[in-house]
């Protein structure tokens, strides 16, 4: 388990070059395009039976994009947090979700409010549970709450600048 990180999620987790990025560390990047929460529940067990030394999560947007309601979201949320009590030397880490810029990115799913009110209700339940948030989403949101172009090409996914913007904040937090 030493020096070993997972990264789990979906597209935007799947599409980082989390090994280039840190390369101390043992990484495995369980982050699989279209995934939704529940889908990123039951792989939990693969991610744990790995070892690793932290968990870096993110998840929702899929979900969102489908339809599902917030508090869908966050009951998946609750469910990873009860598994991971039970594994208490291994840490953590929700991640934001990041915001989407609609004037790139159409959809009637993706409701910017949506993804805020994900958030908020995510950072309470954290600290409440005493796990470790990270706001990416006002590292990548203009003042509108949007994505800021120069670090999406379609307004959704991260491109190689946005994900060192990512990058440097789990470094800025002393995560990584």
């Amino acid at each position: 388990m030493k020096n070993r990180i997972a990264f789990l999620g979906d597209s935007l987790t799947e599409g980082g070059c989390w090994e280039e990025y840190f390369p101390a560390y043992e990484i495995s990047n369980f982050g699989i395009s279209g995934e939704r929460s529940d889908e990123i529940l039951f792989r939990l067990d693969e991610v744990l039976f790995w070892e690793p030394k932290k968990i870096f999560l993110m998840m929702g947007i899929n979900d969102l994009g489908e339809g599902l309601s917030s508090e869908k979201i966050l009951t998946n949320y609750k469910k990873i947090f009860s598994i991971m009590k039970e594994h208490k030397d291994i840490e953590l880490i929700v991640q934001s979700l990041l915001p989407t810029n609609e004037t790139l990115f159409k959809s009637d799913n993706f409701d910017g409010l949506k993804i805020l009110e994900v958030n908020f209700h995510l950072r309470d339940l954290c600290e409440k549970e005493k796990i470790t948030f990270v706001d990416l989403y006002t590292a990548f949101s203009t003042y509108k709450s949007q994505m800021i172009k120069d670090y999406t090409n379609d307004g959704l996914h991260l491109n190689e600048a946005g994900y060192r913007v990512w990058r440097n904040c789990l470094q800025s937090q002393n995560l990584i």
